[in-house]
């Protein structure tokens, strides 16, 4: 099987993109998916082309667009691997992560996805993780990281999976909640995916206090609508019990949930226009 590396990354972080790509390795293939929203797109190109002169293993494609979930879509329609996996320009690879990941679908041949685990440069994990291998359902899937995900590309092809363009960083209107709505979509469409406990990627350190704005909350509203239409409301209230620590110093509960709910009004509107 060959897998695939899927890059996206925008502007000058296509250096970061560059310093991903390891040796020449057999069975491993990469595509570096580069958003270009600045005037100098030439001298970004200089420099791919140039590096790509020696490595046949690796395709690029530039877009003069933003928007992440638009980014992952074009890089679905240019993908050549059986396998998938998808990454961000600022992680580094575990030194046997394509071997497990390679190895993880010959154990699990029904599998169509399946995820994997991140940690910090200190070798503690990104966050809480299952100890075992388990099937994903819908309420597992909330806590998917998108680049802990591995898939079978026609698998996702066959049920036209495809990344909402509504959700995600520099999409329109809402933020956050793509790998979510991803993998839900995906189960809907009657895929198996499966929590594969193997470190595959190091993620860098992050602030350690999670902060909700305006525009997050109702995101996450949102998100809950496209996936569970007018049940949103009622997760939108179990979401707000259960972040109260996280949020009580900024907003009351009360306010919190009535912005969630503005984000599921506000999709649920525009769902039926």
């Amino acid at each position: 099987m060959i897998l695939e590396i899927i890059i996206t990354t925008m502007n000058d972080n296509i250096h970061r993109a560059l310093k991903l790509i390891q040796p020449v390795q057999e069975n491993i293939i990469y595509q570096i998916s580069h958003q270009i929203t600045e005037a100098q797109k030439n001298v970004y190109i200089n420099e791919i082309e140039e590096f790509l002169h020696s490595r046949s293993d690796v395709s690029y494609h530039f877009y003069l667009e933003k928007g992440l979930s638009l980014n992952r879509n074009r890089s679905m329609h240019h993908s050549r691997g059986e396998l998938v996996l998808i990454t961000d320009d600022d992680l580094i690879f575990q030194n046997k992560a394509f071997k497990s990941i390679l190895q993880a679908f010959e154990e699990f041949p029904a599998a169509d996805i399946l995820t994997f685990k991140t940690e910090f440069p200190d070798g503690k994990p990104f966050k809480r993780y299952a100890r075992h291998v388990h099937q994903h359902n819908f309420r597992s899937v909330m806590r998917v990281t998108s680049f802990e995900i591995a898939y079978r590309r026609k698998s996702i092809a066959k049920a036209d999976i495809k990344w909402d363009e509504q959700f995600g960083i520099g999409g329109k209107p809402f933020t956050n909640g793509i790998e979510n709505i991803f993998l839900v979509d995906a189960l809907r469409a009657g895929l198996k995916a499966y929590f594969i406990p193997e470190t595959i990627v190091t993620h860098p350190f992050i602030n350690s206090g999670y902060t909700y704005s305006d525009h997050l909350i109702k995101s996450k509203g949102a998100m809950f609508a496209r996936m569970f239409g007018r049940w949103a409301y009622t997760l939108n209230f179990l979401f707000a019990v259960k972040k109260y620590r996280d949020y009580k110093a900024t907003a009351s509960f009360l306010r919190f949930l009535q912005i969630a709910n503005q984000g599921t009004t506000s999709f649920l509107h525009l769902d039926k226009e």
